[in-house]
């Protein structure tokens, strides 16, 4: 029983010490932890802004390979342009001419580029773009003639062809 009065006494006595160290503890784990939240916060902000820079830098370089193996295409180009000056030989600049195309449209189809097929195709208005109807032995709305050809990347149209389509007899 003696101790219940001891403690009575002390907290008497010492409470108000006890109060103050207890209060200046949790005001000690109070700035401890809102310093915690404060660099959490940060911590956050600053990952936040490092994924968007890499989105960035992402968007920007994402057609650096396309965009290398063009570049032979190009040396191609600038040699038959140098050798046009050179010569006068229509059909060597031609065969080398349609080479070129040839490379490129390589490079497109492995790529995922295709050229959408028209002619002789019932006219499809997610795929062509009709400029005009002309009177044909054609059924009725089949492209009977393509002005532009049109080409698609994976599932969607980069450009839609540009094509007549026959209004029937």
């Amino acid at each position: 029983m003696s101790a219940a009065p001891e403690m009575e006494t002390s907290g008497e006595n010492g409470g108000g010490e006890g109060l103050e160290e207890r209060l200046a503890a949790l005001q000690q784990e109070n700035q401890r932890l809102r310093d915690q939240a404060i660099r959490a916060v940060a911590d956050l902000e600053n990952f936040r802004r490092r994924a968007q820079q890499e989105r960035e830098q992402f968007i920007q370089y994402a057609n650096e390979r396309l965009l290398q193996s063009m570049l032979p295409v190009i040396d191609d180009f600038q040699r038959s342009v140098e050798s046009g000056g050179q010569s006068r030989d229509f059909e060597s600049f031609y065969q080398g001419v349609s080479m070129i195309h040839d490379k490129l449209f390589k490079i497109l189809e492995s790529q995922g580029v295709r050229k959408i097929e028209t002619v002789g195709r019932p006219f499809d208005v997610e795929l062509h773009e009709a400029l005009m109807r002309q009177p044909s032995e054609a059924p009725e709305d089949t492209v009977i003639s393509e002005l532009e050809p049109g080409y698609t990347y994976g599932d969607r149209v980069l450009r839609h062809a540009k094509v007549i389509v026959s209004a029937g007899s």
